[in-house]
């Protein structure tokens, strides 16, 4: 009975290691290539995740690429740039297996893991740094700076991994230090930088203070223009209305001279003012009545 026992645990036992040989699962964030006595072609590729079969492991091998953004840094790296200034940069890199098409087939004929890719990809990479050596140090740190294009340069010549199953996503200038050497053209050039952009400043503000002072000048000149024509028109008008009434005075000059009189009376006596004149000397003689009546009666007597 017990050994009856003891060999169907051992069945049992034995059925698990078969099966667990011969099955074999894939993550999410993987892509399995099986090869089967060490030869690979497109159907070795797996790219499903899941559990899947396999023949025995002496028959079907399997190799785990892990398809998750990997990041490669190097070290701090001395460039020459395009005017022959010496800077130290340290750049970064994101990369993944190349799951599209051959990419991991590629990958797995190149690599024997990501390690191993990160080892040899660590010497490229700082080779394409050199990029930056294209551009000019005012290139690189002046207001619309050139890093950009620097970093899509080093990308630019990174794409030729595609060949061994190896996709860049981005790269990247984590720092950018100079040299003592560097220190003070870069310090002079700021400054010089900083001048020119206080001139142009300078410049652009004067040409703005003076288009607003002609504006105002030309605004003047147009209302001077407009007072000038309104003040000859209302001139005019009252020089038609006087021309009306000095006709209207003509017909009888010595009313006229009479109204002006009482007019400039009123004036002078508007303000409740007292005045002791004699009253022989116009205008006051109108307040003597009888003199009034005799001036009166002496125009009647000329009529």
């Amino acid at each position: 009975m017990k050994k009856t026992v003891a060999i169907i645990v051992g069945l049992i036992i034995v059925g698990v290691l078969v099966v667990f040989s011969m099955t074999f699962s894939v993550a999410y964030n993987e892509v399995v290539i099986r090869s089967r006595f060490g030869k690979v072609d497109e159907s070795s590729i797996v790219r499903e995740p899941g559990l899947h079969f396999r023949l025995p492991f002496f028959v079907d091998a399997i190799h785990h690429l892990d398809t998750r953004l990997q990041l490669l840094e190097s070290p701090l790296i001395t460039v020459q740039t395009a005017d022959e200034q010496q800077v130290v940069v340290q750049g970064f890199m994101l990369w993944r297996v190349d799951t599209k098409e051959q990419g991991p087939l590629e990958f797995y004929s190149r690599y024997a893991d990501i390690a191993e890719a990160k080892s040899s990809l660590r010497t490229q990479f700082q080779d394409a740094l050199n990029e930056i050596g294209t551009f000019k140090l005012d290139e690189l740190l002046s207001a619309t700076s050139a890093l950009p294009q620097a970093e899509a340069a080093v990308l630019a010549r990174m794409e030729g991994l595609a060949a061994e199953g190896i996709k860049p996503v981005s790269t990247g200038i984590s720092r950018l230090v100079f040299k003592e050497s560097t220190t003070g053209e870069v310090t002079r050039r700021m400054q010089a930088r900083r001048e020119t952009l206080a001139d142009n400043e300078r410049t652009r503000g004067e040409a703005e203070a003076q288009r607003i002072r002609s504006e105002a000048e030309t605004t003047a000149e147009k209302i001077m223009a407009f007072a000038g024509q309104r003040a000859q028109e209302i001139r005019s008008k009252s020089e038609e209305r006087a021309a009306e009434y000095l006709a209207q005075m003509s017909q009888d000059e010595e009313l006229a001279v009479f109204l002006i009189w009482i007019d400039t009376l009123e004036k002078a006596l508007a303000q409740n003012t007292t005045v002791l004149l004699e009253t022989d000397q116009m205008p006051w003689a109108l307040l003597d009545t009888s003199r009034i009546k005799s001036l009166q009666s002496g125009g009647a007597s000329d009529k």
